[in-house]
């Protein structure tokens, strides 16, 4: 197997870089080390530090989580977790058969086999349901989870409920949340009796049992476990479970523009060898994205920096052949190109947060923070409705058309654009509950140096143990990222000496920091951390102004994409919705849907068809700040279902930000059967009149064209 330094990837980017979209940022690469942008070298975890960091011989992580509830959401993010919670999170088990009557609280056999894709749903809506209900601390979410939980935690045969390990690795995967928000020590004897399971089962060819690919998700609670106890087998037996999967995975990211096993160059799937089985020479965009942490979590054990470059490779590639709007790949449901037609399963961006979130913990690299930040305010809210009660199995960038129709998906089906209770396929109904908790949960993290990190940023207020142990509670106003300042309120119960890193965006190249009531503000480099170290006392505040300017992206065929610190911009189509039949399965048989749960159609009732006429080196737009309401990514007049409403009603008010820019109709860019035509390569030629177009946040659009031609 080839290993290469990281210093060596300097050909990497002299041959990926110009036509790279600017999601990851490239000064990872070559004359800058990996760890160079971070705040400081990597610095011994001392041993009775506040929050407790790996036993050896695992490596320290650059960052600890702190424990859930430490941050709790407040303002516009508030408010979403709210309607999330008001959504299907919290009326899942009452709707769906596969919730409701389950092996995962009792029913054995019921919902869980034969195959092995059915056994993952209720593990993964109990992700999000338990980590939902700690952030919030919401006593009814808690009594839902509870039957399932004080079934599960009494499991001694995991075979007897599913034979899955990977369904038990996403049961796993929560634990720690768990036990963070109950103490409950079952929590911990569950993970050991789940990583024994997989020490009996891991050469299995079973496919019930087994899946390959996925085994490095033993690698994150597996971790946890080894770190509350000390069971000296573990690291072992991890290693002796994973590293065939790590490696495998490892090879791939490092390879596979170059080894003809996992391609020459970058095919459009349907064309280039339509009459191979995918399987044999792709991959399943939901694996990918899980699996973009696996060999930075083996790092941890092997120590081998080929492994955590391997991924910095890897996402490099993978933005190259099928980078998306947005920070994510396109996966419909096997990786496909950077049409912006293509689409991305919901399950894959879930995935790609939880492997970010885990990446940046353990490296702190500022690049998985943007990309964290693109995602969960862009994708993953366009992917859902502004109600949280309906949802895509794929979305699209240039998405002009919401339908039941066949589309240019590799292997998904033709339900699989539309926004509902199951489109395509049950799996993303399931696993679409936990970004937004889990997004909070990262938002702030413990340092080495006793101090705390701002990860990324948000409304939310942390409480935490710093220095010496003192307690420190910071509020963090704002209403980024609909705002480009952030205020810090700090308060401590006496002056305190201890550090604060702040993340400054790679996108925010003229930012200013000021310091309580210094008349000199700082002004910190983009993509690095900024260490404020002082004896802060009750009542200091730190203010940061990031002064975002609206920025482009170039795109295929010379399209351009409009972006503002880490929002991405996209035309306001008007959206005609129509409710579509919708049937759930309950005890093989076919009932009306409740309240709330619904497939919607959408149509455009406006022309989407426009060149922008811009600079791209100076793109001039007129901004609109509006309140950001409690619904944050609803749109005017979409219909939303509100809590104790039993219809849909029009939304009243308007996104938070609009964007007016310049633009001219093209005529000859029409539609291709359901989808928006080829973005026509620019510059267009047009005789049609130049007129003012609004761009609105991508997450707020169900409609959208986020490539644009220009003329």
């Amino acid at each position: 197997m080839r290993r290469r330094e990281f210093c060596k990837l300097a050909a990497v980017k002299a041959s990926l870089g110009a036509a790279l979209p600017a999601f990851f940022d490239l000064r990872l690469l070559g004359e800058i080390p990996l760890g160079a942008t971070s705040h400081e070298a990597s610095a011994p975890w001392p041993a009775r530090a506040n929050y407790a960091n790996n036993r050896a011989p695992l490596l320290s992580k650059k960052y600890v989580r702190l424990p859930l509830g430490a941050i709790h959401p407040e303002g516009w993010l508030h408010d979403q977790l709210t309607v999330q919670a008001n959504g299907l999170t919290s009326h899942l088990g009452e709707i769906w058969d596969t919730a409701r009557i389950s092996a995962w609280k009792g029913d054995i056999g019921q919902h869980v086999t034969p195959e092995c894709c059915t056994p993952r749903f209720i593990p993964r809506w109990l992700e999000g349901l338990t980590t939902l209900a700690g952030v919030l601390n919401n006593d009814h979410l808690k009594a839902i989870a509870h039957p399932y939980m004080q079934y599960i935690l009494t499991v001694e045969n995991p075979a007897t409920v599913s034979p899955s390990l990977c369904a038990w690795s996403h049961v796993g995967r929560f634990l720690p949340d768990y036990y963070d928000s109950t103490g409950d020590a079952r929590a911990i004897k569950l993970a050991r009796r789940i990583l024994d399971y997989a020490d009996r089962v891991h050469e299995s060819n079973d496919n019930t049992v087994l899946e390959p690919t996925r085994l490095g998700m033993l690698l994150s609670f597996g971790y946890w476990y080894y770190n509350l106890t000390g069971d000296s087998d573990v690291p072992t037996l991890l290693e002796r479970c994973t590293k065939n999967c790590v490696e495998d995975w490892k090879n791939y990211f490092a390879h596979f523009p170059e080894d003809p096993k996992y391609f020459v160059h970058f095919p459009d799937l349907t064309t280039e060898k339509p009459n191979e089985p995918l399987d044999q020479w792709t991959r399943q965009g939901v694996d990918v994205n899980q699996a973009i942490q696996y060999p930075v979590q083996h790092y941890l054990m092997s120590k081998d920096v080929a492994d955590k470059n391997s991924v910095i490779e890897g996402m490099l590639n993978l933005d190259k052949g099928y980078g998306q709007v947005g920070g994510r790949w396109s996966g419909d449901e096997w990786l496909a190109n950077t049409d912006p037609t293509q689409g991305t399963e919901l399950c894959d961006i879930e995935e790609l947060l939880f492997s970010l979130e885990k990446n940046f913990e353990i490296l702190g690299e500022p690049a998985f923070a943007d990309r964290i930040e693109q995602l969960i305010y862009n994708s993953f809210p366009a992917t859902c409705t502004a109600d949280v009660w309906a949802h895509q199995y794929d979305q699209q960038a240039n998405q002009v058309l919401v339908s039941v129709a066949n589309r240019h998906w590799h292997g998904n089906d033709h339900t699989a654009n539309i926004y509902g209770f199951s489109p395509n396929l049950e799996c993303c109904l399931a696993n679409m509950h936990s970004p937004w908790p889990r997004h909070v949960q990262s938002m702030w993290m413990a340092t080495a140096d006793a101090g705390l990190v701002a990860a990324t940023y948000g409304p939310c207020h942390i409480r935490a143990k710093v220095a010496d142990g003192s307690n420190v509670e910071i509020t963090e106003q704002t209403d980024y990222p609909f705002s480009d300042r952030i205020r810090f309120a700090v308060h401590t119960e006496k002056p305190c000496s201890f550090p604060i890193y702040f993340r400054i965006p790679s996108w925010a190249n003229r930012a200013e920091l000021t310091i309580s009531n210094e008349s000199n503000p700082r002004h910190p480099q983009n993509g690095t951390f900024f260490k404020v170290d002082r004896v802060w006392k009750p009542g200091d505040i730190v203010t940061l102004n990031f002064k975002f300017k609206v920025r482009t992206e170039n795109r295929k065929n010379n399209a351009v994409a409009i972006a503002w610190g880490p929002l991405y911009f996209v035309l306001r189509i008007g959206e005609s919705f129509t409710s579509i039949p919708l049937d759930i399965p309950r005890s093989n048989n076919v009932v009306p849907a409740p309240p709330g749960c619904v497939n919607w159609q959408i149509t455009p009732a406006t022309e989407w068809n426009y060149a922008l006429a811009i600079d791209r080196n100076n793109p001039q737009v007129t901004m609109i700040a509006n309140k950001t309401t409690s619904m944050p990514f609803a749109q005017n007049g979409e219909p939303v279902k509100q809590p104790g409403a039993n219809e849909f009603l029009p939304w009243q008010q308007d996104v938070p930000i609009v964007l007016k820019v310049k633009a001219r109709q093209v005529p000859e860019w029409v539609m291709n059967g359901a989808n928006a035509g080829e973005v026509p390569s620019s510059p267009v030629h047009t005789d049609s009149p130049e007129t003012q177009i609004e761009l609105i946040p991508y997450g707020c659009s169900r409609l959208r064209i986020a490539e644009f031609p220009t003329v």
